[in-house]
C-alpha cells in the first residue's frame, strides 16, 4: 500500500505514476513509497525538470554535509549528473 494516491483519485496531483523495481527486477519493499525524479533535459516540461533538479540538489546539500557519510559519494556524483544536464 502506497501512501501516495492513485491517478484516478487524484488525477490533477501527487499521484502513483511509475513501478519502481531494484534494477535486477526484483520487487522492492511493498510497503515503502518511493517519488520518482526526471533529471534529463528531454522532459516536456521544463518547470517540472527544473523542480526535479533542484530535488536532487538538496539530496546532494543532505549527503555531502555530513549527516550521511556513507551517501557522500552518492550526493557527489548525483550533483555532477545534474549539473552535466544543465550544461547541455
Amino acid at each position: 500500500m502506497s501512501a501516495i494516491p492513485p491517478a484516478t483519485v487524484n488525477p490533477d496531483g501527487l499521484h502513483q505514476r511509475y513501478i519502481v523495481r531494484h534494477a535486477d527486477g526484483s520487487p522492492v519493499d511493498h510497503l515503502a513509497t518511493y517519488f520518482v525524479l526526471r533529471l534529463d533535459p528531454e522532459g516536456k516540461d521544463g518547470l517540472h525538470v527544473a523542480a526535479c533538479r533542484a530535488a536532487a540538489r538538496a539530496y546532494a546539500d543532505f549527503t555531502q554535509s555530513g549527516e550521511a557519510p556513507h551517501l557522500a559519494k552518492v550526493g557527489e556524483q548525483l550533483r555532477i549528473l545534474v549539473d552535466n544536464f544543465d550544461a547541455m
